[in-house]
């Protein structure tokens, strides 16, 4: 069963002079076997959706009900059951090492599902083989020696050790230099692919959702603003950076050129595919 918000608003400090309105009206639905991405301006209330998807957060107002069961009614094992069906990776993975070994640190969630011996052995070595961390050399590691990608990857593999039908990333590429930022992308479309995960994806870097996402989701002050597919919603660039959002650079390029090739088509996915729009209106105009 889906992730489903309905009517989601959200206040910080409610009812207090300094009260915050984060989250407003907000309907949304996330689907297992999908890749949602989230994007929006800073201060948009990305992070407070995520956290409202896992219920560290309950709404203020209206619904959200995970596979059917709603937060806000939950305690105690109840709660804990709804942390191991949607995994929530923070920004900074540090926050998520406490372990003195990378073994240890993915071993936490199964051991604490009473999983001991060569089945937790297998799912610790089935978690490291996904994020396509290497077990002989990196297990008994300390996760505070490791690159920033690789400490990512951990933390990624603490909450897949689990087996959740939900992970929701919070800029999981920060920090991250292109090459990790590959690698980590290239692992998380598996998980969604190949194991089936429900995704959901926050990036400020717009041309790693892009590229990567099934639908997209546009948060400005705490609203939805736009929803659709990648290629829909690039297609409607003017749009975008009236709200403050700017496009991949590559999508800038096709943007400043439709005055003097209207015919050419705004929603390409990455630099490959723009340059191959481009190609084709150049040949066109022969």
């Amino acid at each position: 069963m889906p992730i489903v918000f309905s009517e989601v608003g959200y206040q910080y400090a409610q009812g207090l002079p300094w009260e915050r309105i984060a989250l407003r009206n907000i309907n949304l639905q996330v689907e297992k076997n999908e890749m949602l991405g989230i994007i929006g301006p800073t201060g948009s209330g990305k992070t407070t959706l995520l956290q409202l998807m896992n219920g560290i957060l309950t709404a203020s107002q209206g619904q959200v009900l995970i596979n059917g069961a709603n937060p806000a009614n939950m305690r105690g094992t109840e709660m804990t059951r709804l942390r191991r069906q949607v995994g929530l990776v923070f920004q900074s993975p540090e926050d998520q090492l406490f372990e003195n070994q990378v073994y240890d640190d993915i071993a936490f969630g199964p051991r604490n599902l009473g999983l001991t011996g060569s089945e937790l052995d297998n799912r610790v070595k089935w978690a490291m083989e996904m994020l396509e961390l290497d077990f002989a050399s990196l297990s008994e590691r300390k996760p505070q020696s490791l690159s920033g990608g690789q400490k990512r990857r951990v933390a990624i593999a603490g909450l897949l050790a689990i087996d959740p039908e939900y992970l929701i990333l919070d800029e999981p590429g920060a920090g991250l230099d292109y090459e990790g930022r590959l690698i980590l992308l290239s692992v998380i479309n598996k998980l969604c692919r190949v194991e089936g995960k429900g995704i959901v994806l926050v990036s400020h870097r717009l041309q790693d959702v892009f590229g990567t996402v099934d639908r997209v989701v546009v948060l400005v002050d705490g609203k939805i603003a736009m929803e659709g597919s990648p290629r829909d919603i690039l297609a409607r660039g003017e749009q975008l950076e009236e709200l403050g959002i700017e496009l991949p650079a590559s999508n800038q390029v096709l943007q400043r050129l439709t005055d003097t090739m209207p015919q050419v088509s705004l929603g390409m996915r990455g630099v490959v595919e723009v340059a191959g729009e481009i190609n084709r209106c150049l040949r066109s105009k022969l």
